[in-house]
């Protein structure tokens, strides 16, 4: 029993190891950071908050009953003195009469009372279609939210890949460097290359050291903007390497056009011109005639007097001759909003298709630069085989060798700084576009060059 419990706590520990170190895609980090920003969180409340709002809205032209009790103490005096003629065949006979009384208004009351507006001018329904153009207001925040999230996440996570790539680079250069100049040290000693030489070559591997730490902090401050990020310190491996289209990109005209349909900003600003619309209405129902129904039961009867009806109902009018606030001035305030809206949007718009064009043409020069580099990494490659060999054979200096191994490196770098180049507009072209949820559809399809 005791050595089943030892053998199941290793292999629980064993399989919590592995699960930390599984590798994390693109997707996945992706998830994790919609579940864990605070920004996405916030939006979300300020979102459910107008939703609550739009509903308190839907009844507001129903009818309000209330109830209401009071203690009412007072007094009401009556004085009436009047003569009056009585007839009494044909002659008439004066009567003076006389009535004082003092009434009591002593003791409770309570009642019920409803009023049901019938007509407002349409305030009450431009209220209405106001909250419901809320909505769409902040469900688009939070949507320029999320994409400016998802090409933030974009750049952290492939410009970690980046770093971890560069830093692999550096220490590969390293190790060669570290091997030159053990073989120089030997070659120094057979008398093949003079003291200044073999010094050549340790300067150089001393250079590719500092180059391999600094590209090493790269990595570590990456690493650090990632986790920050995606406010998880479990992050091990990246699984979705740097890649770059391989198949022509769709034109200009489809992006555009799939910009002005989804963008979160144009979204944004065309619910904030709708509900300014609703503004105006509500400002001209202040001309307009207010009709309503109105309705009062009283339940105690004992204590009302006279005057007091146990119940009463009918049909109502208010019509505003003159209002204290400039009803011109709040209907021309209104119609402002309007035009600033749709100034605002028409200004979005050309951004948008501005910041289209401009993500397109990045994309398509960054999958351009990416292939003509391939042709610049086998040229380097095979310089540098050319004067290792050349330099075992005193071809070649210990210079000509260092300025191989640094084409090499400057090719081989340029290539992956033009894979992330590709993935940085890409993902903004399709976060200006609100189609994020694609970004990775190209790669998941295999339509890539994938970039070690």
């Amino acid at each position: 029993m005791h050595n089943k419990f030892i053998c199941g706590s290793f292999v629980f520990f064993l399989s919590l190891g592995v699960s930390c170190a599984t590798p994390l895609s693109f997707d996945s980090a992706r998830q994790m950071l919609y579940e864990n920003s605070h920004k996405l969180k916030a939006d979300e409340a300020y979102l459910e908050s107008k939703r609550q709002a739009s509903d308190a809205l839907k009844t507001a032209g129903g009818p309000t009953v209330t109830l209401q009790a009071m203690q009412i103490a007072g007094q009401k005096e009556i004085d009436i003195g009047k003569d009056i003629q009585v007839p009494l065949g044909a002659m008439s006979l004066p009567v003076s009469l006389s009535l004082q009384e003092k009434l009591s208004l002593n003791g409770p009351r309570a009642s019920a009372t409803a009023m049901w507006p019938i007509y407002t001018g349409g305030k009450i329904e431009a209220a209405q279609r106001a909250s419901k153009y809320e909505i769409d207001e902040a469900y688009a925040l939070k949507r320029v939210s999320a994409e400016e999230l998802d090409a933030q996440l974009a750049g952290y996570y492939f410009g970690l890949q980046l770093a971890n790539s560069i830093e692999k680079l550096q220490k590969s250069m390293l190790v060669q460097q570290e091997k030159e100049l053990q073989r120089a040290r030997q070659f120094e000693k057979q008398g093949v290359i003079s003291r200044i030489e073999r010094m050549s070559v340790q300067v150089a591997r001393d250079n590719a050291k500092r180059d391999y730490l600094k590209a090493k902090d790269n990595a570590r401050v990456a690493k650090t903007q990632l986790i920050r990020l995606l406010r998880d310190d479990s992050i091990k491996n990246l699984s979705t390497p740097l890649f770059v289209l391989n198949k022509p990109l769709k034109p200009l005209a489809y992006w555009q056009d799939l910009a002005l349909l989804n963008n979160p900003q144009i979204a944004l600003l065309k619910a904030q011109s709708n509900r300014a619309e609703q503004g105006v209405k509500v400002a001209k129902s202040q001309w307009m005639p207010q009709l309503f129904a109105f309705g009062q039961y009283n339940f105690i009867k004992h204590y009302q007097t006279l005057v007091e009806p146990n119940w009463i109902a009918g049909i109502g009018v208010n019509f505003t001759l003159w209002s204290a606030k400039d009803r011109r001035s709040s209907v021309r305030s209104a119609e402002a909003l309007v035009h600033q809206a749709e100034a605002g949007k028409a200004e979005a718009i050309n951004t948008v298709k501005t910041s289209v064009e401009v993500a397109w043409l990045q994309t398509q020069n960054a999958v351009e630069q990416y292939k003509l580099s391939a042709s610049t990494v086998v040229l380097a490659r095979e310089n540098l085989r050319l004067k290792s060999k050349g330099f075992g054979e005193g071809l070649s200096t210990a210079l000509d060798l260092s300025e191989a191994r640094s084409q090499l490196l400057k090719a081989e770098v340029g290539r992956r700084l033009a894979s992330f180049e590709f993935i940085s507009s890409y993902a903004l072209l399709h976060a200006i576009c609100g189609q994020m949820n694609e970004f990775m559809s190209d790669f998941n399809q295999k339509n890539v060059i994938v970039e070690n």
